[in-house]
């Protein structure tokens, strides 16, 4: 008994490694480690669309266009559009929305207001096909425009604004400022609704409105 039990735990051995190194080469055993190259796909199996993580859905999808520029003066605009005649004579109508951002130079009291004769630089999304749609609109200042309008007064508040029906036919309101002069001295007493006035007043095509730099108060008419 005592040669036989050697041999009997030697068999058990060697019987427990051979169970051993069958069980790790069976298929169920196998394992994919990360960084592996993964084996062939089952049937019917169809890779998805490649990911760049960080890249909005748009792009992923090759939806991403380039913005368009113009740059004109805007010869119509209300809540909704603005149209823009360009360098060469064609004009584009673009839409406006509430996301569309808008700045006019200028003090901030006068608001972001886009008015007809403004020069803008425009960056719009869209074609010529579905019509564009502004991103972002930016008034430019360009030289101050100086203007004579002759006219009769029919508003008038001292140091704060003038209004005057001239002779084109139409009506201007202008602001006044401490720097506004009335011409000759003499007469600026007598300058009330009726006076036939000239008003002196520079503009910046990207501001609001006129701002009188000078009155001229004509004489009575005999």
């Amino acid at each position: 008994m005592k040669r036989t039990f050697p041999l009997i735990a030697l068999v058990l051995n060697l019987s427990l490694a051979l169970a051993y190194t069958q069980a790790l080469a069976s298929p169920a055993a196998e394992v994919n480690p990360a960084g592996k190259t993964p084996g062939p796909q089952q049937p019917g199996w169809t890779p998805g669309p490649p990911h760049t993580p960080g890249l909005p859905a748009a792009a992923q999808a090759g939806l991403a266009k380039k913005p368009a520029h113009f740059r004109g003066i805007i010869t119509a605009v209300d809540a909704t559009s603005l149209t823009v005649q360009l360098a060469d004579g064609t004009s584009v109508l673009i839409a406006l929305t509430p996301e569309t951002r808008i700045h006019v130079p200028g003090p901030k009291a006068q608001g972001d207001t886009l008015l007809v004769g403004m020069q803008v630089m425009v960056m719009a999304f869209g074609d010529e096909t579905a019509g564009w749609t502004a991103r972002s609109v930016m008034a430019i200042p360009g030289a101050p425009v100086r203007t004579h309008r002759v006219g009769i007064v029919s508003a008038y508040t001292a140091g704060a604004s003038i209004t005057i029906d001239a002779t084109d036919g139409q009506s201007y309101t202008f602001v006044l400022t401490a720097e506004t002069k009335i011409l000759p001295a003499e007469r600026a007493a007598s300058l009330a609704v009726g006076s036939l006035v000239t008003i002196i007043a520079p503009r910046d095509p990207a501001a609001l409105g006129w701002t009188a730099t000078g009155i001229v108060v004509h004489p009575p008419a005999t």
